[in-house]
């Protein structure tokens, strides 16, 4: 409760009768925040299980690392059209990226880096539900052992555990089955299968292998296990297409930005160690294989040249072979002048054709026939040819022995150019293939990350609370809703036409004496008498100026304390409105007519019996003082329920009742009567009509509006008429307005000079 002193008082001229306008209802922004102060521990508390929630859930969410690796697509070697090179860059695009991107996600370049690395082999320990991997990631790796288990839970992994199986074959009927491996002693394991049944028995650092009928064999080798005995791990070998789908949902490609040719590679996981292994290899499987690319032409030229070179070298063998043989049987040594000029000739022709032919094959790879450069090759090698059909005109003019001579030099001279240049022409390919590097290079190659990307625990607490807040605040909204209790005496006055004459403030210090009560079965005590200066008190001193004017109109000085329901502060108002009334020395009597469960003699510590039951049965009317008790307060008196009856009502019914009442009444300054609820019974209606003043205490956030309507209307059918409304129970944050004023004790005689004024 705040420390301020807080009430809401209608003043003396509106005190019997109230004919206020009544408005429209309106949204009233104070009103919603006072609910939400109302609900403010409420509220609190959903923040902080949200809070709590979200901080668990970073906790224990397995962090997620990210790497990436920087690749560069050099632009191809340009064309030799160099006019024609502006024209082409308008029909050139991101064709060349784009293709390289699908490249990298190939299943080429995938499948191959898995199998490298064996990542088609999943493998990990089994961890506790929810908490168990959490747990076991706060071990550190510098520490030795694994960690004891918790919950006697030994089949699980605490902390330290280590698996490495480096080759593991299976019949294709077990691929993506999830498979136990159990760790036993010394090293030795037992893998089981889906139904936990036997397949292999095994030790690290030795391959296990066993015959699974007809469908094939089981291998495994285990390289490394520290486990305790008795641990469970999950082994899964994947298929080709799961091993790569698996990858691919972890890795993208994207380009750095437009048209810079640099691609960004990158891996999420949460092994930061296998994800930067497994990037950099997918990096280095995808340039091996574009170098491959890039220097499979000159590949395939070599292979043919080096099928040609063996039969061309035969061939230039037979030919020398040939030459020496015939000058050797026709004595001939050398050549003339003559016939040498025309072999000389006929084999510069031989060679130049052979040269003009081959460059023209590798114009005609990236040029069509009509193309000036290759018609400028065909003139050449017609201009040859015409010569060489010159020099075999020449040669068929020779002498018969010196024609052969000259062909069969010329096979020799022909046949060796040929088998030189193609010679040069396959080391030429070899120094291709040995210095191709292709046109891709890689820029960075990945780091093992040191901090996960997710989840973020900052983010997530944040998020968290105001998350939890916007639902407290919902929550606290819709129960307010549900629950339906008035709690702006406003309403009151506007639904029910009565006038509120006081807000009685929330009284910590009372909850603290009613607690002490329960627990050491104490007498509650009086609060007026404890705390004068509580704001409760304070609101029912207001509620007692007020009650003056009324009082003054009425019949008889008896005021009943009603209320709709139980545990509403009847009886808590009845004791503290007579304490505050006897301070003003008023001879004040408070009676507790509850004579089902009343409970007004436990404020004073006084046994309920010898009370209102046995005062109504009493037969004469001398002895009634001898049924008041004193309860501390000077001016103050208590005539308890009593004894609880079989019949209250038929004894609230019984003409000695009235009779009582009256003496009492004329006895006392003030007789304050404390009622059973009115919805659950009828004795308030009956005891009303002895009072001239009825009061009706209603509990601020309890009540729904229907129920004080029922309750009002069960008044008044019963001819009772309400004077006002005590508004009990007020937290300060749940009012929309306060008025504010320091307490400052009222001298005991001011009261009473103020009434004989």
């Amino acid at each position: 409760m705040n420390d301020l002193n807080t009430t809401h008082t209608i003043q003396p001229q509106s005190m019997d009768t109230y004919s206020g306008p009544v408005d429209e209802e309106e949204i009233d922004l104070a009103k919603y925040f006072g609910v939400l102060l109302a609900y403010k521990w409420f509220i609190g508390l959903v923040v902080f299980i949200g809070i709590l929630l979200g901080g668990s859930y970073a906790a224990i969410t397995t962090p997620i690392y990210q790497t990436n690796v920087l690749i560069q697509i050099e632009d191809q070697q340009a064309s030799s059209l160099a006019a024609l090179e502006n024209v082409a860059g308008m029909f050139e695009g991101d064709a060349t990226t784009g293709a390289e991107i699908e490249l990298l996600r190939s299943r080429m370049v995938i499948k191959e880096a898995v199998d490298q690395l064996s990542l088609n082999i999943f493998v990990e320990p089994e961890y506790f539900p929810l908490v168990g991997r959490a747990m076991a990631r706060y071990f550190t790796p510098q520490q030795s052992g694994v960690v004891e288990p918790w919950f006697d839970q030994p089949q699980y992994a605490w902390g330290g555990e280590k698996i490495v199986v480096d080759f593991f074959e299976m019949p294709d009927t077990l691929l993506g089955k999830s498979l136990q491996l159990i760790a036993g002693p010394s090293g030795k394991y037992r893998l089981l299968d889906q139904h936990q049944q036997l397949l292999l028995e095994g030790k690290v650092g030795k391959l296990a292998e066993v015959s699974e009928g007809k469908d094939g064999k089981i291998k495994l080798f285990v390289s490394v296990l520290k486990a305790r005995s008795g641990t469970h791990f999950q082994l899964i070998r994947f298929s080709p297409i799961r091993s790569i789908k698996r990858v691919l949902g972890d890795f993208s490609v994207q380009e750095k930005s437009t048209n810079s040719g640099i691609l960004n590679l990158t891996m999420v996981g949460p092994d930061k160690v296998v994800i930067t292994q497994l990037l950099n290899k997918i990096a280095d499987v995808y340039v091996a294989q574009n170098i491959a690319r890039s220097s499979a032409e000159a590949e395939l030229s070599l292979n043919f040249l080096e099928k040609q070179l063996p039969p061309l070298k035969e061939r230039v063998n037979a030919a020398e072979n040939s030459y020496n043989e015939y000058r050797i049987q026709n004595s001939s040594v050398n050549l003339a002048g003559e016939t040498k000029a025309v072999l000389e000739g006929l084999a510069q022709i031989e060679v130049a054709l052979l040269n003009l032919r081959q460059e023209r094959g590798e114009l005609r790879k990236r040029f069509k026939v009509i193309h000036p450069v290759i018609k400028a090759l065909d003139s050449k090698i017609s201009i040859l040819k015409a010569q060489g059909e010159k020099f075999e005109k020449d040669a068929d003019q020779l002498p018969e022995t010196q024609r052969d001579i000259l062909r069969l030099a010329r096979d020799v001279e022909v046949n060796t150019g040929l088998y030189t240049k193609l010679l040069n022409t396959a080391q030429e390919l070899n120094m291709v293939k040995a210095g191709t590097v292709g046109n891709i290079r890689i820029i960075d190659y990945a780091l093992i990350p040191e901090t996960p990307v997710k989840p973020q625990k900052r983010l997530i607490v944040v998020f968290a609370f105001f998350f939890a807040l916007f639902l407290g605040i919902i929550l606290a909204l819709l129960l307010r809703a549900l629950r339906g209790g008035v709690n702006d005496p406003d309403e009151i006055e506007r639904r029910l036409g009565l006038p509120v004459y006081a807000s009685v403030i929330h009284s910590k210090a009372q909850r603290r004496m009613m607690k002490r009560a329960e627990k050491d079965g104490r007498a509650i005590g009086i609060l007026a008498r404890r705390q004068p200066d509580d704001s409760a008190i304070e609101s029912l001193r207001s509620l007692r100026t007020t009650l003056y004017f009324s009082l003054k109109q009425a019949d008889n000085n008896i005021v009943m304390v009603a209320g709709a329901s139980p545990k509403v502060g009847k009886t808590f108002t009845s004791i503290n409105l007579g304490a505050v009334l006897a301070s003003d020395d008023n001879k004040v009597l408070v009676i507790d007519a509850d004579l089902r469960r009343g409970s007004l003699h436990r404020y004073i510590g006084r046994p309920r019996n010898h009370g209102l039951t046995e005062l109504i049965t009493e037969t004469t009317e001398e002895g009634i003082a001898e049924y008041i008790q004193s309860t501390g307060v000077e001016g103050l008196s208590l005539l308890p329920s009593g004894s609880l009856p079989p019949n209250p009502a038929e004894l609230l019914l019984h003409e000695s009742f009235k009779q009582k009442l009256e003496i009492l009444s004329g006895t006392f300054d003030y007789v304050i009567i404390d009622v059973p609820p009115i919805l659950a019974v009828t004795d308030a209606a009956i005891i009303g009509k002895n009072a001239a003043t009825t009061l009706l205490v209603v509990k601020a956030n309890f009540h729904p509006m229907r129920e004080l309507e029922q309750a009002t209307r069960q008044l008044q059918q019963a001819g009772i008429v309400i004077k006002g409304v005590v508004f009990n129970d007020v937290k300060v944050n749940n009012r929309h307005y306060i008025y504010q004023y320091d307490y400052k004790e009222v001298p005991e005689k001011s009261f009473g000079q103020f009434l004989t004024r």
